[in-house]
């Protein structure tokens, strides 16, 4: 069975790209693992601390001295604010907690799957059937997670600015409104697209075995 690799052989470039493709490598390992101990780690202490991290949306000017300098300020606002609330409801805090789980849970499977591409480029063996599927279902998990993610974060959002702002019948501080990160989803879009890629680069390999 034939088996080419772009990554083997002399010369600089092939090296620099071994570099390249090494330290894309390292990094989302790292970065996987930081968002999963780091991450979870940060939903467990506020469960144990009764406290719920959050950032709600926020439409204020912002202050005086904002432009004390030599530029002058035309208009601006604060848009969100990040902040630690406890005493609330036990629906507003499961919500927020199924949110930052899942975004983390995502993170890594972005992370995870990079480090696949990577080694799969490093062993010469990037057009495996294991691999496109892998990239696949990742693209999708990033879809289903930054749908959770951010719908589940964006209803807390608003059940917490809610339990802020009281009784208020003209409104308080803080607006019901709420913001969904696309990012997510434009990265699962993408994964999945090149998934469907890696099939058909699987499937042409196949094909195309033992010809030259």
């Amino acid at each position: 069975m034939l088996q080419t690799d772009q990554l083997t052989g002399p010369g600089w470039m092939v090296a620099a790209a071994r570099v390249v493709v090494w330290a894309f490598l390292v990094l989302a390992v790292l970065a996987g693992l930081f968002t999963l101990v780091f991450g979870l780690g940060a939903v467990v202490t506020s469960l144990a601390a009764g406290t719920t991290a959050q950032t709600l949306v926020v439409d204020r000017p912002l202050p005086a001295g904002a432009d004390r300098g030599t530029a002058t300020l035309i208009s601006g606002t604060y848009d969100s604010a990040s902040v630690v609330v406890s005493g609330l409801d036990s629906g507003t805090v499961v919500l927020a907690t199924i949110a930052r789980v899942a975004g983390v849970l995502t993170q890594a499977a972005f992370a995870a799957s990079v480090a696949l591409i990577a080694w799969r480029l490093l062993r010469g063996r990037a057009f495996r059937r294991s691999l496109g599927l892998t990239v696949a279902l990742t693209g999708a998990l990033l879809l289903i997670g930054g749908l959770v993610s951010g719908g589940l974060g964006m209803l807390a959002a608003w059940m917490t600015a809610d339990q802020l702002n009281g009784s208020a019948t003209t409104g308080g501080f803080w607006p019901i409104l709420g913001v969904v990160d696309g990012t997510p989803l434009g990265i699962g879009a993408c994964l999945m697209l090149v998934g469907l890629a890696f099939g058909y680069g699987e499937r042409l390999q196949l094909d195309t075995e033992g010809l030259v």
